[in-house]
């Protein structure tokens, strides 16, 4: 259990540090699509009047760039436990029971992740001669979006379930924070 536990704090320090980058990069690709959409607002109801030349690249790139921070940010969606959850089975349980259940929704999370991307990597490369209309922009950075979150999402899953194994997270509380986390005491 030790070397699990040594593994599992290796994974989240790596973890936490990818989480910060992706936040940072998921933060810039959503402030340049609102300023490309923006801008094409402006231009299509204002510059317009004063200059007459199309801006056709606006659409498609802040498309792109709201698919990709979205797909950036499964991981730490994950991580930090914030998915949309049910908690009516969850809350009647034993901890044994929630173990159990912890275990399979995992294994079916798996199986999901597995079949995405097995289908996400075929369907990126049937898409790599494809290149966007206007940005043209080749298939590959286009199609790679859900494989790579799926790849983030795989990642998080694998650590967050060797921390329920060596015993420092519990299962489905993800990114919640307990009292003894704050350096607090439930007894105060």
């Amino acid at each position: 259990m030790a070397a699990i536990g040594r593994l599992y704090a290796a994974m989240d320090k790596l973890s936490n540090a990818v989480a910060k980058l992706l936040q940072a990069i998921a933060g810039l690709l959503i402030a340049l699509c609102t300023a490309a959409l923006l801008f094409q607002v402006l231009y299509r109801f204002v510059i317009v009047k004063f200059v007459s030349f199309s801006f056709p690249f606006t659409e498609e790139f802040a498309r792109y760039a709201l698919i990709w921070s979205a797909y950036l940010c499964l991981g730490i969606c994950l991580k930090e436990g914030s998915q949309a959850s049910v908690n009516f089975i969850y809350d009647r349980l034993g901890p044994k029971s929630k173990l159990w259940l912890y275990s399979l929704t995992r294994l079916l999370m798996s199986v999901f992740l597995i079949v995405a991307l097995v289908y996400g990597v075929i369907v990126t490369k049937n898409n790599m001669i494809f290149k966007s209309a206007t940005l043209r922009v080749p298939g590959l950075y286009l199609y790679s979006a859900p494989v790579t979150g799926c790849l983030l999402m795989t990642y998080e899953m694998i650590t967050e379930w060797l921390g329920v194994l060596c015993g420092k997270l519990k299962p489905f509380e993800a990114g919640v924070k307990r009292p003894e986390d704050n350096g607090l005491n439930q007894a105060n």
